[in-house]
């Protein structure tokens, strides 16, 4: 009994290219008729929960109406902030959502309060959405796959949300893509990824790693272009403001978990939701950045392989910063998306399929999980997925020692199971 359980699991027959194109479309009508119910349920612009609709958008547009009259600076004012959110959506009891982002990212948002509340949120999501979806079928045009990334509860979680995590995956999947043929533009998406520095912990230690120095000469001037315009744009004052505000931001949303420990999904959150102090936090989330670290510069030069190059990083930035949301395993998506090629192309080592679908359910139960029973599961699941990616670099050829690597991807050859 217990063989065949193992094996249920080891080599997961039930994960079928039928179900796979089944399944995904069941999810997503079960999701489409829970999202019609809950906006029947909701009074104007706020939810059954007392949060506006596209709860996390709110920020935004209100950055972009205090922006577009004048006042830039206020956005990293709580007061004024608070004042423009409850205005958005005309309930003077709605909860505040802070703007935690650098004044890179008003480029970014400025034209939303261009439209009213709700029509920028409609054409916000269909935007972003687009983007998402255009780097998943960039990188695996199937139509089945599309499907599988419509459904992936990541990406309905940010949805849901009205949040930012579409544009991040876009610029990172669309580096990561480019990165071998057109270097300068991939280090410029890189560049543009600086409007979430959180992400920016891992990338130019793999850049500077593996030898991308025209990726790293792009994405240094995109960066300081970049910053340089905000300023040029929004003033010295409001740099100054985000640079106050960020003690804040640390203290009360990071260290204190004011969004709630159980929405953080890093390895620093797992530590305070069990109890740990910040300093012991920190040092655990620091040791786990560097495990990462260390391992997806192994994973480049062990393997030649590009795919299992971009899907290392890709993971490897979501474990190695400490301020990652529930709607940042959006990008999770890529390494999934990769390594299903893999499997496809070399055939599912034993209990990647099961890996890979329980990664892929992820973010439909990692915030429950652990609000409810204490277990934040996503920074352990995230470390899985990255064991998985360095046995497949074990197991491929290695590396050339001259040259570009990525020119010999496809050599290697895997002891795999066709189960």
């Amino acid at each position: 009994m217990g063989s065949s359980i193992l094996d249920f699991f080891r080599r997961a027959p039930w994960l079928t290219r039928r179900r796979l194109v089944v399944y995904p479309k069941l999810f997503l009508a079960v999701y489409a008729v829970i999202a019609v119910v809950w906006l029947m349920s909701s009074k104007g612009l706020v939810d059954p929960a007392g949060h506006p609709i596209g709860a996390d958008f709110i920020d935004p547009w209100s950055a972009s109406w205090l922006t577009l009259h004048g006042t830039p600076a206020a956005v990293y004012n709580v007061a004024r902030l608070w004042s423009v959110e409850r205005s958005a959506v005309a309930d003077p009891a709605v909860g505040f959502a802070g703007f935690h982002y650098p004044p890179t990212c008003l480029l970014i948002v400025l034209p939303l309060a261009m439209l009213p509340y709700a029509w920028s949120l409609i054409a916000w999501t269909a935007a972003t959405l687009a983007a998402y979806l255009g780097v998943m079928w960039k990188l695996d045009p199937e139509r089945d796959s599309v499907w599988l990334a419509i459904a992936f509860p990541g990406a309905l979680v940010n949805l849901t949300d009205g949040q930012n995590g579409f544009i991040t995956l876009a610029l990172l999947g669309a580096a990561l893509l480019t990165l071998r043929r057109r270097p300068i533009l991939a280090g410029m998406m890189f560049g543009l990824m600086s409007y979430k520095p959180q992400y920016g912990v891992l990338v130019p230690i793999f850049l500077v790693a593996t030898g991308r120095w025209r990726a790293i000469g792009g994405a240094s001037v995109t960066v300081v272009l970049f910053a340089a315009l905000s300023l040029a744009i929004f003033g010295e004052q409001t740099w100054q403001a985000f640079f106050a505000s960020v003690s804040f931001t640390r203290h009360v949303v990071l260290e204190q978990g004011g969004s709630g420990f159980e929405k953080l999904q890093s390895a620093f959150a797992a530590a305070r939701l069990w109890g740990f102090g910040v300093a012991a936090s920190y040092a655990f989330q620091a040791a786990v950045s560097l495990i990462t670290a260390l391992a997806v510069i192994w994973i480049w030069r062990r393997t030649a392989k590009f795919d299992l190059h971009a899907a290392a990083l890709a993971t490897g930035i979501l474990l190695a910063t400490p301020y990652i949301m529930d709607y940042d395993l959006v990008v999770l998506a890529l390494p999934i998306a990769w390594l299903a090629m893999e499997g496809r192309r070399s055939g599912f080592l034993p209990w990647e399929k099961s890996l890979l679908a329980f990664v892929w359910l992820l973010p439909l139960f990692a915030r429950s999980l652990a609000g409810r029973a204490m277990i934040p599961i996503a920074p352990l699941a995230m470390l899985l997925l990255l064991a998985d990616i360095a046995r497949r670099a074990q197991l491929s050829a290695p590396a050339p020692e001259q040259g570009d690597s990525i020119a010999t991807a496809g050599r290697g050859s895997f002891h795999r199971e066709t189960g």
